[in-house]
């Protein structure tokens, strides 16, 4: 009786181990299996990336009409079914160009949430500004391209430039609810639309620094925000 279940409980004891052996060879051909599934997504990735950054090299050369998916085959050194396979035709990769390049810009960029209730108006919008431009003079390819296709005016409106404004719309949008919660509130006030005015001309201004910082560079970004707070804060005060 005694070697029966001796025999009995080594047999439970070696069909356990089987099967935790089968289960961690399951595990191990799944981990096996991901790993292979991975491959073909980090190499897709990343000759998407290299599309973009062909694209975007050509387009700082040649502007929008002089690049075309021939040249960005070239420069990228992949195959042209590569480059279709990501993007339908050129305007569909200047499109996601425009994405890509945001998405580098804003992961800089301030927001622009209420401060708090002891904080000086005129400070926080002086550090937002600060923090603004050295985004864009950190991360200049959103502004670059996007100025260069809006300048560039086709016979179509554009993806690529329609997702550029939108983009540009929501940044604006975006400053114009703060100028809305730091303002003072006067139903009815012809200045009901300073808060949208104050962003646009925000937005305005950033042109006018990349552009300079372009053409002449060397510019004192710290002073130029200080400066066009200011000039804010005298344009709340005076029409709020």
């Amino acid at each position: 009786m005694i070697t029966t279940g001796l025999i009995g409980k080594a047999k439970v004891a070696k069909g356990a181990t089987t099967e935790r052996r089968k289960q961690a060879g399951g595990r191990a051909a799944h981990g096996k299996a991901e790993a292979a599934a991975r491959q073909p997504r980090r190499r897709g990735a990343e000759s998407r990336l290299r599309i973009l950054d062909a694209t975007f090299a050509l387009a700082h050369e040649l502007g929008y009409q002089g690049t075309s998916i021939s040249k960005v085959v070239e420069r990228s050194g992949l195959p042209a079914s590569s480059v279709y396979w990501h993007f339908a035709d050129k305007d569909a990769l200047f499109a996601a160009m425009i994405q890509h390049s945001f998405a580098q810009w804003s992961a800089s960029l301030p927001g622009w949430s209420a401060p708090a209730a002891n904080a000086s108006r005129r400070d926080e919008v002086a550090r937002r500004i600060r923090s603004a431009i050295a985004s864009i003079a950190s991360n200049p390819e959103f502004w670059r391209l996007g100025l260069v296709l809006s300048l560039q005016r086709q016979p179509g409106e554009m993806q690529a430039r329609r997702l550029f404004k939108q983009i540009r719309r929501r940044v604006i949008a975006n400053m114009a609810d703060f100028w809305r919660q730091v303002l003072p509130r006067r139903p009815g006030h012809r200045a009901d639309r300073l808060p949208e005015m104050l962003a646009r001309i925000t937005m305005a201004t950033a042109d006018g620094l990349f552009v300079s910082a372009q053409i002449d560079g060397g510019e004192d970004h710290e002073r130029l925000a200080d400066l066009l707070a200011d000039m804010l804060e005298a344009a709340a005060v005076r029409l709020s």
